[in-house]
């Protein structure tokens, strides 16, 4: 053994020893074992002498940038001065909120004050959030400067001591001032952050009461809305309370929501500037639009109605803006709203003129009143009596209007869908209308504001989104024009389809819009929402199969958008790629098919997963079922197989001309288990894949779609064959399923007995319309033919009759022939009959006579 691997094994042994020790003294008693001493704090480190002035340097540098970043933060000046703003907009809602929490006060309105309030709590938790980062960090940097401070302290001492010269001793001392200085200035900064602290809770607090007193309100609105919250309109409470409150709280509430207002275009200007943007750029493309909309109207008629749409460029470049001010100003107060709504009503009904019949013209015009008549409601809402007496004069205009409106209609309107519809609705809002004024008058006050608010706001929707969308509509149309998309292979071919489907998904989401809108102007959305998923969520369970509503629609969606997806990739992928990367007809096809299994095959994964069901138990189950059908169905998996076998070897494509047995037609698809196949009689040969692959099949077009077909013509001799030859060529080439490439042929094939025999070659890639097209071209040539004169004979026999002197001479044999084999008729058989018996030529093109 030599010396080295001795030396291996003793350290082996000595760390074995040592493990050995170490584990028993992890295994002793607890109380063997001696406690921890504390451990103490290490004594500060002073900076040797020859770091000193690189130390130094570093540190004062450090300082600097904090003194420079203490002497202007970005962050606490901006949470000052929003917090300003917010606290005046606190104060003018609170005020507005005090005077709206009253009996009666409509759900919408206590729905809008709640959504404002959110807004401000989000905004003052989001200046708290950034208030105590802050001060988190300026912690962090008092405690850092602290250390700091001990450390030069005890290097002044170290060099004290050490008899450094005065230059570092002085350079030590400006360390320690400047950190006494950033030291002090981060003190008073993390004081100014506490203060606003406490001011931004002070206000929270204000806003989560406000928020409290609302959803109290709101929910003793709901409780009472059956009860009678307020005396009957007739009773000398009413009256007396309006005419105080015309002259007190108008001015009050009127100055607080111009208060708000002016509160909000100071602190949120940009956003303004915005939105002013934004309608420029919408102003220059419309300007545009109705340019080049109105010069394919020129050209297509069928534009029409989309172009009045588009000829009011600024109108509808407003209403665009105003539409999309919502995900801008989406923390705007009610009087910004108001104005914006006043702006919009012009566009509205300059854009509904153009859209809908001039006999519903009024109705389009009473909306509008009834706008500003709500709006002039909403500003009024602090002060009830008011409010009061302005929805009952609005209602009882309202259903003056409404009963002229169906009358008329009634009486001379046509009977179109649109007249119809307005009909049934304005019957339904001359119910809702009386059932608003007696609620009003028998002082039902909040259920009256709850069905005016409700009511109004979903007319309101369904006039705005149904502008929008005729609009969108007109965009679309545009877009699909103009480039980029009108360079696209499928917007070219399939225009019309995709504009129709694009406008169909427009409506469909205007409705859905509309719904969900109108819910939320009833205050259902929460509700219906919150049931429907209660619904959905509902646990079904019969033995151990546990399953949900909610499972099942998603399965359903999912395996319906699965199949929307596959087919929206395949004809991508047919319009676009195919093309360009100019793939034969068998690849594409076979591309198509696997894309259309995958999309299956993941959307039943994923619709499998959204039932609910454990992938790994369906995997096992799968797994089971996949041996047991592979016994069970071995046809299936065979055709299956097969098909996969077709789509990617080819020896049969779609549309290929093929032969099985005695039956012969064009392959139409190639399915997962079977092929169709469609014949000449117009039927459908479904076949196996598998019988495709085992058995005989010829097929005519493999190595190319074309059909070669061939005529053969008859021409009476003494014609000029070079003649006759270029006049059929000629006609066969005029078809124009005739391919040019190869061009058609024409050889004189031999001499008949009775004429001159061609024969005419040519080709097509119908190859599902050929016997048509074979048929076309024999008409065409013997129309050609027949114009130029050129004969085409039929079979004759010449008969020669000789006149016998010797009548006894062939007395013996009445049958036999004569000297040119022709024999004497029998019986009643005239010579003119055994002339039109005479055999044809055996063509049965070709038709016989004498």
């Amino acid at each position: 053994m030599t010396f080295a691997r001795r030396a291996a094994l003793l350290l082996a042994g000595l760390l074995l020893l040592c493990f050995a020790f170490g584990a028993q003294a992890q295994n002793a008693s607890p109380s063997l074992t001696p406690s921890p001493s504390p451990t103490a704090t290490p004594a500060p480190t002073a900076v040797p002498l020859a770091d000193i002035v690189s130390a130094s340097d570093s540190a004062l540098e450090r300082l600097n940038e904090i003194q420079s970043e203490l002497s202007s933060n970005k962050t606490l000046d901006s949470v000052t001065r929003d917090l300003a703003a917010t606290t005046k907009e606190i104060d003018a809602r609170e005020l507005e909120t005090r005077r709206i929490l009253r009996p009666g006060v409509a759900l919408e309105t206590l729905g809008d004050f709640e959504t404002r309030w959110q807004k401000l709590a989000d905004q003052l938790t989001a200046f708290s959030r950034q208030l105590t980062d802050r001060a988190t960090a300026l912690e962090s940097e008092l405690t850092q400067m602290s250390a700091t401070r001990t450390t030069w302290k005890a290097t002044l001492e170290f060099a004290s001591k050490s008899n450094a010269p005065p230059e570092v001793v002085q350079r030590i001392n400006q360390v320690v001032h400047g950190i006494d200085v950033s030291e002090e200035m981060l003190q008073n900064r993390r004081a100014s952050v506490l203060t606003l602290q406490t001011r931004v809770a002070e206000q929270t607090q204000r806003a989560n009461s406000a928020l409290r007193s609302i959803r109290s309100a709101q929910s003793a609105a709901v409780n009472r809305l059956w009860s009678q919250d307020s005396p009957p309109i007739w009773s000398p409470e009413v009256r007396t309370d309006a005419a105080q409150s015309l002259g007190r709280d108008s001015q009050v509430s009127l100055g607080a929501q111009a208060t708000q207002v002016r509160n909000y275009v100071e602190r949120e200007w940009t956003k303004l500037i915005y939105v002013a943007l934004l309608l420029i750029a919408f102003a220059i493309v419309m300007l545009r639009v109705k340019r080049d909309v109105a010069r394919w109207t020129d050209k297509d008629r069928a534009l029409n109605r989309t172009n009045r749409v588009l000829q009011s460029p600024f109108s509808t470049a407003t209403l665009l803006t105003i539409v999309a001010a919502r995900l801008i100003l989406y923390d705007a107060p009610r009087g910004v709203w108001v104005i914006l709504g006043t702006l919009a009503l012009i566009p509205i009904v300059v854009v509904l003129r153009s859209l809908i019949d001039r006999h519903l013209f009024p109705l389009v015009n009473a909306l509008v009143v009834f706008y500003f008549v709500a709006q002039l409601r909403a500003l009024a809402a602090p002060i009830p009596a008011l409010s009061r007496i302005i929805l009952l004069l609005e209602m009882v205009g309202g259903l003056i209007f409404l009963i002229w409106f169906v009358r008329a209609r009634r009486r001379s309107g046509p009977r179109t869908i649109s007249n119809k519809t307005a009909r049934i609705a304005s019957s339904i809002a001359v119910a809702g209308f009386g059932a608003i004024i007696v609620a009003d008058s028998l002082g039902y006050v909040g259920l009256a504001n709850y069905l005016s608010v409700s009511i109004l706001a979903a007319a309101y929707f369904a006039v705005a989104l149904y502008a929008a969308a005729r609009i969108l509509e007109g965009l679309v149309l545009f877009a699909l024009r103009t480039r980029p998309l009108a360079s696209l292979g499928m917007v070219q071919r399939h225009q019309t389809l995709l504009h129709r489907r694009i406008a169909r998904l427009i409506k469909v989401a205007a409705i859905v819009t509309w719904v969900l809108l109108s819910l939320s102007a009833f205050s259902l959305r929460e509700t219906v929402i919150s049931r429907t998923m209660a619904l959905l969520n509902a646990d079904i369970g019969v033995r151990w199969v546990h399953i949900s509503l909610g499972a099942v629609v998603a399965f359903v969606v999912t395996i319906w958008i699965t199949l929307f997806l596959s087919r929206f990739l395949r004809f991508l992928l047919k319009e676009e790629v195919y093309d360009r990367f100019h793939l034969a007809r068998g690849p594409a096809y076979a591309v198509s098919t696997l894309v259309h299994y995958v999309v299956l095959l993941i959307g039943f994964y994923i619709a499998i997963a959204a039932l609910g069901a454990d992938m790994t138990k369906f995997a096992i189950l799968a797994g089971a079922f996949g041996v047991g059908a592979g016994f069970g169905l071995q046809n299936i998996f065979n055709n299956f197989f097969s098909g996969l076998i077709l789509l990617f070897e080819r020896p049969v494509q779609v549309g290929d001309l093929i032969q099985v047995g005695d039956q012969t037609g064009v392959v139409r698809r190639i399915g997962i288990r079977a092929s169709i196949i469609a014949l000449d009689d117009k039927s459908q040969l479904i076949i196996p894949n598998g019988q495709l692959i085992s058995e005989k099949v010829t097929n005519r077009t493999f190595s190319s779609l074309q059909k070669r077909m061939e005529l053969t013509i008859r021409t009476a001799y003494g014609e000029n064959p070079e003649q006759v030859i270029a006049l059929l060529v000629k006609t066969a080439a005029a078809h124009p399923n005739v391919t040019k490439d190869p061009p058609p042929d024409a050889v004189l094939k031999q001499f008949g007995e009775d004429a001159l025999v061609f024969v005419l070659g040519f080709t097509t890639e119908d190859v599902a319309r050929f016997p048509f097209v074979q048929s076309d071209v024999a008409v065409a040539v013997n129309a050609a033919l027949r114009e130029v004169g050129i004969e085409i004979p039929v079979p004759q026999r010449i008969v020669h009759l000789e006149q016998n002197d010797n009548p006894s001479k062939h007395s013996s044999d009445p049958h036999r022939a004569d000297a040119r084999g022709n024999l004497p008729p029998r019986g009643g058989e005239n010579l003119a009959d055994r002339a039109n018996s005479s055999p044809s030529s055996g063509n049965p093109s070709q038709s016989s006579s004498t």
